[in-house]
């Protein structure tokens, strides 16, 4: 080592996420993140606690050896790291629900690994890991809530099948929140996101990932391409579209065509849809190396040009977009 190495200030770190982020876990715990990057654990076992009391402790142990320029394995190279700053937000303002794996649909890209109709209907009326509830109303009695910011982020199966979801719900709202993100495959009405939609507390989004029913099945294994939209109709026809979300997932070898997209296009079009997203199947972009085809810059550039001439926006995710920059993917 340089002698005068010895006497340079260590770098310091910090990482927003860590600060205030929650994310309840399938992994039966609680965690700051929700990444590619595994990052440490707050709270263990929780199917088996009444409490978190002890998480924010444990939070701060990992803030002061951040600060220290010390990073925990799991945070090496993640990209949320920065420079520390002395103005830090501590309070929550991000809750992800991801505590619930059940689902009434097959899709082929599902993070949950393959899953077929057989395993679905298996799952279907599992009990979910633990009750969140009691927790989410832990951090409100000891405030550590940002009630005014408080963005929850349900991820974890289809919300349909979460049985308390309205009471989750109808807590948060209660208690103090401020958007409230529901992904969900759309296959049943529900009204309690119209509820959000019209109180302009709400975010829904759906991958509908085709233009026609054939593709649709193919992609979800379920042929409800026809209630899917339906149900994107009734929202937007209630409640308006500003907060109305479809994501197109290209999937290599099943809608990774022109045709298919521009039927997409077109059916989003009628429905008057104002906000799309386009994203990359991730298990062609994470798990293994992977060379973006042409077609997919040609996909983007004419969603890019429908948009801008439709008043529409078009939103692609941070991590796909970096994909797409680079020409490939590789782990």
């Amino acid at each position: 080592m340089n002698f005068l190495q010895l006497f340079k200030p260590k770098k310091s770190y910090m990482c927003s996420l860590m600060n205030t982020n929650l994310h309840f876990t399938s992994r039966n715990t609680l965690e700051p993140c929700c990444s590619a990057n595994i990052g440490p654990v707050f709270a263990a076992n929780l199917s088996e606690r009444n409490s978190i009391k002890g998480f924010a402790a444990e939070k701060e142990k990992y803030i002061k050896m951040l600060k220290s320029g010390k990073i925990p394995q799991g945070c090496l190279n993640c990209v949320h790291l920065s420079e520390y700053k002395s103005d830090n937000d501590l309070k929550i303002n991000k809750i992800t629900l991801n505590h619930y794996t059940q689902c009434n649909c097959a899709c082929i890209y599902c993070t949950q690994g393959n899953r077929t109709l057989d395993k679905i209907k298996e799952d279907a009326n599992k009990p979910v890991l633990f009750d969140v509830l009691k927790f989410i109303n832990e951090l409100y009695d000891n405030d550590f809530i940002d009630k005014e910011k408080l963005y929850i982020d349900f991820q974890g199966g289809n919300i349909s099948c979460l049985k308390n979801y309205e009471e989750i719900i109808d807590t948060f709202l209660q208690r103090g929140v401020g958007t409230i993100y529901i992904p969900t495959n759309n296959i049943v009405y529900m009204p309690a996101i119209e509820k959000l939609l019209k109180m302009k507390k709400g975010e829904f989004c759906t991958a509908l990932d085709s233009g026609t029913r054939e593709t649709y099945f193919k992609i979800k294994q379920v042929d409800k391409f026809d209630k899917s939209v339906e149900n994107i109709r009734r929202y937007i026809n209630s409640a308006g579209n500003d907060s109305v979300i479809i994501k197109y997932i290209i999937v290599n070898g099943y809608n990774d065509n022109m045709a298919e997209f521009k039927k997409f296009i077109d059916l989003m079009l009628e429905l008057k849809v104002k906000i799309i997203v386009i994203d990359i199947d991730y298990r062609d972009i994470i798990d293994k190396p992977f060379k973006i085809p042409d077609v997919y810059y040609e996909i983007i550039d004419y969603a890019k040009n429908v948009c801008a001439n439709n008043n529409m926006d078009l939103g692609i995710p941070p991590y796909t977009q970096s994909v797409l920059d680079k020409g490939f993917s590789s782990r």
